[in-house]
C-alpha cells in the first residue's frame, strides 16, 4: 500500500512530521518549504525514515504561495492516478475546500485523499493493512498499543477469527460428492447391462439345433441293444431245440 504525504513546511512542520519513522520504503514524503527557509532541522526529523523524502522549495514567495503549490502537486498526482492514498499534512483548514473539490470530481481515481495534522494520524489502520503474517500483525499491535495491550489485542483477534467447532462440524463432508459421482457410474452400469440382457434370449436359439441333434445321436446306440435281445432269444431257442433232439 503506497502512501504519499505532502507536508506543509510553513505550518508547524515539527508536529506534521511525527510518525515519519513508521513509514516504509514504498512511501513518499514531499516536504514543501518556503524560499530561503533552512532545512537543517527538517532533515534531522526525516533522518530515521525509510520513506523516500523529497524537498520542494516554493517557486515564488508570498502569502499562500506554498499552499497553492501543494494543491497543484496533489491535483497532478490525482490526475496521473498516482495518489491512491495521499494526505496533505498541515493544520491549515484552508485546504478543506480543495479536498472537497477533489472528492466531488475525482473520487473514483483514489481510495483516500485527506487533510491530516500529522503523518501519524494517517496510520491508524495502515499498520494493520501492511501486516502480511501473524507475526507482523502482533508486532504492529505491540508497536501501536504497547507490548501488553498489543498482545492482548492480538490474542483477542485470534480467538475471534479462529474457526469454532460448530463451524467445523457444519462444513460439508466429501461423502455427498462421492455419492453424486457414483450415480453416473450406476447409470452406466445399467446401460451396459441392457445389451447383455438382450443377448441372453438369443443363446437358446443358437443352441436349439444342437439340442435337436442330440436325440438323433442317442437313437443310434438303441439299435444294437434291440439286436442283442433278438439274438439272445434265438440262441435260447436253438439250445432248446438241441436239448429236445438229444432226448429223443
Amino acid at each position: 500500500m503506497k502512501m504519499i504525504f505532502l507536508v506543509d513546511g510553513d505550518n508547524n512542520i515539527g508536529t506534521g512530521l511525527q510518525g515519519i519513522d513508521l513509514l516504509t520504503a514504498e512511501d513518499t514524503v514531499l516536504v514543501f518549504f518556503g524560499k530561503g527557509q533552512t532545512l537543517a532541522n527538517v532533515k534531522k526529523l526525516c533522518a530515521g525514515t525509510q520513506a523516500q523524502v523529497q524537498y520542494l522549495e516554493s517557486v515564488k514567495g508570498g502569502k499562500n504561495s506554498l499552499d497553492f503549490q501543494i494543491i497543484t502537486e496533489l491535483g497532478v498526482l490525482v490526475g496521473r492516478g498516482e495518489a491512491d492514498f495521499a494526505y496533505v499534512i498541515s493544520q491549515d483548514k484552508g485546504y478543506e475546500a480543495a479536498m472537497s473539490a477533489l472528492h466531488a470530481r475525482y473520487a473514483s481515481t483514489f481510495r483516500e485523499v485527506a487533510l491530516r495534522p500529522s503523518i501519524q494520524d494517517c496510520l491508524q489502520a495502515a499498520f494493520l493493512l501492511r501486516a502480511g503474517t501473524r507475526q507482523e500483525l502482533a508486532a504492529a499491535l505491540a508497536r501501536q498499543y504497547g507490548p501488553v495491550q498489543g498482545q492482548l489485542a492480538y490474542e483477542h483477534l485470534e480467538d475471534l477469527f479462529a474457526p469454532s467447532p460448530v463451524q467445523e462440524a457444519a462444513e460439508p463432508s466429501p461423502a455427498p460428492e462421492n455419492k453424486a459421482a457414483a450415480k453416473p457410474r450406476k447409470r452406466r452400469s445399467r446401460a451396459a447391462a441392457k445389451p447383455a440382457e438382450a443377448d441372453e434370449p438369443a443363446a437358446p436359439a443358437q443352441s436349439a439345433p444342437q439340442d435337436a441333434e442330440e436325440p438323433a445321436g442317442t437313437a443310434e446306440p438303441a439299435a444294437p441293444a434291440a439286436r442283442s435281445r433278438r439274438s439272445g432269444a434265438s440262441r435260447r431257442r436253438k439250445r432248446a431245440e438241441r436239448s429236445k433232439a438229444e432226448k429223443a
